[in-house]
């Protein structure tokens, strides 16, 4: 995929459906984070999470807006997303003739064979397990290299970590994280953790039941014993967004920003005065009636009864539009302004129908999908009974990236 920067959008966009990244507003967006958190803690740490193309929105160019607002850590998935990360943050060290120091810490799984390209680009690895963590010093020691690393606790989420679901078990962790400790091939900078339901209205975070509060409970019982034996990692993090927005007394040293820095709330019940950094757009390519009992798109699942106007659009479920989302509401922006239109029809893979009847559109005119306002990402995702982040990822490869200030 091409990123191109833009200082503003050209008279004539050179593409009929495309994605504006908003780079402003991913540095509002961050700064006002980063400012609630150090109201409460001013020392803590704020970790960008860029994985998955920084959510769909192109990880280069967001990785160097967020370097110009002063963040120095990011999170990823995997070490291709890493290797981009660092050479985006090397990059931009050496335009503004600093060192890069910037964190790059790989929250998934690496082949441990890989020990050798960790620690060329100063990369920084999550150890899933014991065993992981085995044989990824084993590898690191052939290749004779360090390499630095976060160890993940698994105190709930039941995805990755060593286990900490009881007192035997944080025993267990606390002895194997120790035993890392002995290893020349391993250096141990942190300890993390993911809560499994801190946006989630059914787990009550402010009572003491909470499956939250539980999770960082059992988070503590090991790091307590790591701290008394003298072994506490440098950078010890649990809280998502959700969470550093609830929960400032669970900051502890660092706090992983991920879908609040691209605008959109991980649910209605944690409200955040965020600005969408998306926002996805196309033009109208035909316009034509429909007459009464014509039938529009695969399986005429939709018909008229009067006479209607029907505008195509050239995006489909093969852009990240999917099938689900027919009924949404687009923003139509005409000469005349700004009108709602439904889609109609079943989404085709490379186009879909609105119903612009008495709007007074035309051929060229763009049509925005989503990303004026959160609700309309929200909507999208509800209709397709999946989850913002969701919708953000799938949208694809062929749909440029354009980058406005």
């Amino acid at each position: 995929m091409s990123y191109r920067l833009y200082g503003g959008l050209p008279d004539f966009p050179a593409h009929k459906t495309y994605a504006l990244i908003h780079t402003d507003a991913l540095a509002h967006n961050f700064s006002l984070l980063r400012e609630t958190v150090r109201a409460s803690a001013p020392a803590v740490r704020t970790v960008a999470v860029v994985k998955a193309d920084a959510y769909g929105h192109g990880a280069p160019a967001c990785v160097q807006s967020l370097l110009g607002e002063g963040c120095d850590a990011f999170a990823v998935s995997c070490i291709e997303e890493a290797v981009q990360v660092r050479e985006t943050c090397t990059a931009y060290a050496r335009e503004n003739g600093i060192p890069d120091r910037a964190l790059v810490l790989i929250l998934g799984y690496t082949l441990p064979t890989e020990a050798a390209a960790l620690a060329a680009y100063g990369l920084t690895q999550a150890l899933l397990s014991a065993d992981y963590a085995r044989l990824l010093s084993e590898n690191a020691a052939q290749a004779g290299v360090c390499v630095h690393c976060h160890v993940a606790l698994d105190t709930g989420m039941n995805r990755i970590g060593f286990p900490a679901h009881n007192e035997a078990e944080a025993e267990q962790a606390t002895a194997d994280i120790l035993h890392l400790g002995s290893s020349p091939s391993l250096a141990v900078d942190g300890l993390f953790s993911h809560f499994s339901t801190a946006d989630d209205p059914a787990d009550v975070v402010f009572a003491p039941q909470s499956r939250t509060r539980e999770q960082y409970a059992r988070y503590r019982a090991v790091l307590t014993r790591l701290e008394r034996a003298g072994a506490r990692p440098a950078l010890c993090h649990i809280c998502n967004s959700a969470a550093s927005v609830r929960l400032p007394e669970m900051y502890m040293d660092g706090v992983r920003l991920g879908i609040l820095l691209y605008g959109v709330c991980p649910s209605p019940f944690v409200p955040v005065p965020v600005v969408p950094v998306m926002e996805l757009c196309t033009v109208i390519s035909h316009v034509h009636t429909l007459l009464p009992g014509e039938a529009v798109s695969y399986g005429g699942c939709f018909s008229a009864g009067t006479p209607r106007t029907v505008a195509t659009l050239p995006i489909g479920y093969a852009d990240g539009f999917l099938r689900a989302y027919s009924g949404a509401s687009v923003t139509v922006h005409t000469g005349a302004g700004d009108f709602s239109a439904p889609v109609i029809g079943r989404i085709c893979m490379d186009q879909c129908m609105i119903d612009i009847t008495d709007i007074p559109a035309v051929p060229g005119d763009t049509v925005t999908l989503f990303g004026e306002r959160q609700e309309q990402l929200c909507a999208l995702a509800s209709l397709a009974g999946t989850i913002p982040y969701e919708s953000l990822c799938l949208l694809s490869a062929r749909v440029p990236r354009l980058y406005v200030r």
